[in-house]
């Protein structure tokens, strides 16, 4: 039998086209979100209830703009999302939620968002509504702006696998010249019941990623324009927002940004970032302060160690980031018509490549 001829050539053509189709998927750092587009105005029945009326005016994100490009939200949301509490650390179990209005007047407010009359800290950080969100989450003590909140978990029922490129993406609500407050972000990889509450993570993939106050940028656009202002509405019923809540301004935000002024601030962080690999199965993720500092991935398991989670987080410091009801769905990045480019230019070098590879075999089979 006559031996098949190969090219020299074949192997690293094959090599080259499959290296461009890798290069132009590959993940960057960690980055800021520069911009982000809304889509159409979602317009349903306006919900009263003690003293915010709901506006039901929501306009969902559709992509952001980036550094490394833009991302676009059509991964899964999480299944839910938990607030793991300290209850016997003495602290009120509070949450202070906070909404873009339209008006406010002797103690009451009509606010836009996608509301509901007695939502759940659930509903609300599910929600990827960027006209509320949560204040002082992670910060401990007495005061009304405090939420007492341990760490946050947004639990994938049935798991998620990590594809390439995938991110997430949170958003802080900061006064003029704050580029954003710092927390740890860290993916788990198995449930159970811990401290008597399921689907809490009982294994974590490493200690997680600190991330560092004032690493967000500028200012991001806000679904309602720039001229945003926001009340808080807290309650002492922990993880539901009952109606009647107790009602204040926190801005004064007439127009243009001043200091005491607030506006959105960004941050993209991949998987990659985490140290997770595409292929790999997780659980989901938690948000922490950024003042737990763990020395080991089991540390971060037991919420109700104070020597790893301390029950004196200082609203003013560790303690003050302000969740938008965002960051529960996986973000992907959308490729740039060159990077589809480089993709097709790399698969079409190794099918031509694997052409006249195989090309010789056929005939001499």
């Amino acid at each position: 039998m006559k031996a098949p001829h190969r090219c020299p050539l074949l192997r690293p053509l094959l090599l080259a086209g499959l290296a461009l189709a890798t290069l132009a998927t590959r993940s960057a750092a960690q980055v800021v979100v520069t911009g982000a587009t809304y889509g159409a105005l979602q317009n349903t029945t306006n919900r009263t209830a003690g003293n915010i009326t709901y506006l039901n005016e929501f306009r969902p994100v559709t992509s952001v703009a980036t550094g490394a490009g833009d991302y676009q939200f059509n991964g899964p949301t999480a299944t839910t999302v938990s607030a793991r509490r300290n209850t016997g650390a003495g602290n009120p179990n509070n949450t202070t939620a906070f909404f873009q209005y339209s008006s406010t007047s002797g103690g009451t407010a009509t606010v836009f968002g996608a509301g509901d009359t007695t939502p759940t800290l659930d509903e609300l950080l599910r929600s990827g509504d960027l006209t509320q969100g949560i204040r002082n989450p992670f910060a401990n003590g007495a005061g009304s702006t405090n939420s007492n909140i341990e760490r946050l978990d947004f639990f994938f029922s049935g798991g998620y696998t990590v594809q390439a490129g995938d991110g997430l993406v949170f958003f802080d609500l900061e006064n003029q010249n704050n580029f954003g407050d710092g927390f740890r972000i860290a993916a788990f990889t198995a449930v159970g019941t811990v401290n008597g509450q399921a689907n809490a993570p009982t294994t974590y993939a490493n200690t997680g990623l600190l991330v560092q106050p004032d690493s967000y940028g500028g200012p991001v656009n806000t679904p309602t324009g720039t001229n945003a202002r926001y009340i808080r509405s807290t309650t002492t019923n922990g993880d539901n927002l009952a109606s009647g809540q107790t009602i204040a301004t926190i801005d004064t935000n007439q127009g243009t940004l001043g200091a005491s002024d607030l506006y959105l601030v960004g941050i993209l962080v991949r998987f990659s970032d985490l140290g997770i690999t595409a292929g790999t199965t997780i659980f989901g993720y938690s948000l922490l302060a950024d003042d737990v500092t763990p020395s080991t991935a089991a540390n971060l398991v037991n919420w109700n160690d104070a020597t790893i989670y301390p029950t004196n987080t200082n609203p003013a410091t560790s303690g003050n980031i302000d969740f938008m009801a965002f960051g529960a769905q996986i973000a992907r990045p959308v490729p740039e018509p060159s990077t589809y480019g480089m993709i097709f230019i790399g698969l079409g070098l190794a099918g031509f490549g694997l052409r006249r590879y195989l090309a010789p075999r056929r005939q001499s089979a």
